[in-house]
C-alpha cells in the first residue's frame, strides 16, 4: 500500500533534511520513494530537492494544469 506523508513547519525546522533522511531509510529497506515538488519552484535547480545542510536528491515535478502518471 502506498503512503503519502505531508510534513509542515516553520522555516528552518529541517523539513527538507528530514524528508531526505527518511527517503534514504526507506531505500535502505528496499522500498521505492518518489520525491515531488511544484514545477514553479526552481531555486536549487529544476529537478533537485536540496537542504541547507547539503543533502540533495533528484525529484519529479508537479504541474497544476496537467496530470501525469509517475
Amino acid at each position: 500500500m502506498a503512503k503519502l506523508i505531508f510534513r509542515y513547519g516553520a522555516m528552518g525546522s529541517s523539513k527538507t533534511a528530514n524528508a531526505l533522511m527518511v527517503k534514504y531509510n526507506y531505500e535502505e529497506k528496499g522500498k521505492k520513494v518518489i520525491m515531488l515538488k511544484p514545477m514553479c519552484e526552481n531555486r536549487d535547480g529544476k529537478k533537485i530537492i536540496k537542504s541547507r545542510i547539503g543533502l540533495q536528491t533528484d525529484c519529479q515535478l508537479l504541474s497544476a494544469y496537467r496530470s501525469r502518471s509517475l
